[in-house]
């Protein structure tokens, strides 16, 4: 049923791997005194899991009877969002080594994935708790 309170977190996760996409991961300001922000999409692989991991999350919402299903791709979404920010934290320090630079600043962006990761497994419980809630109302029948 859409109207569970998963389907809130699993809508709000997918709608973060949106504002990721959109958001800046970092800014710098290079020693020639231009300023240098990086997006996710800069790099082809971190562009494709973010979008993959947003679709999972929406998708994942429609998928109310089939509670099993559900807790799989929270657990793919919960494992694609950390690889998100293990992917962004690698290229960051990357470019962090390969160019000097005045001053630096994570922003918003680079939060968003851990968020995600939160929102997923805060459905992975919920659709946990609903799974046992069929299931006791079943042994009564």
């Amino acid at each position: 049923m859409i109207q569970r309170i998963q389907s809130l977190w699993l809508f709000l996760a997918g709608i973060g791997g949106l504002l990721t996409y959109k958001l800046p991961l970092w800014n710098c300001i290079l020693n020639d005194s231009t300023t240098k922000a990086f997006y996710v999409a800069e790099n082809l692989w971190l562009f494709a899991i973010i979008i993959l991991t947003s679709i999972i999350g929406f998708v994942t919402i429609f998928l109310f009877k089939k509670r099993m299903q559900q807790k799989w791709l929270c657990f793919l979404g919960m494992l694609l969002s950390a690889g998100i920010f293990g992917l962004e934290y690698y290229l960051i320090e990357t470019f962090k080594d390969s160019h000097s630079f005045l001053e630096s600043s994570w922003q918003i962006g680079s939060v968003l994935p851990i968020l995600m990761l939160i929102l997923f497994f805060l459905a992975f419980l919920g659709i946990t708790k609903d799974d046992k809630m069929v299931k006791s109302v079943d042994r009564i029948r």
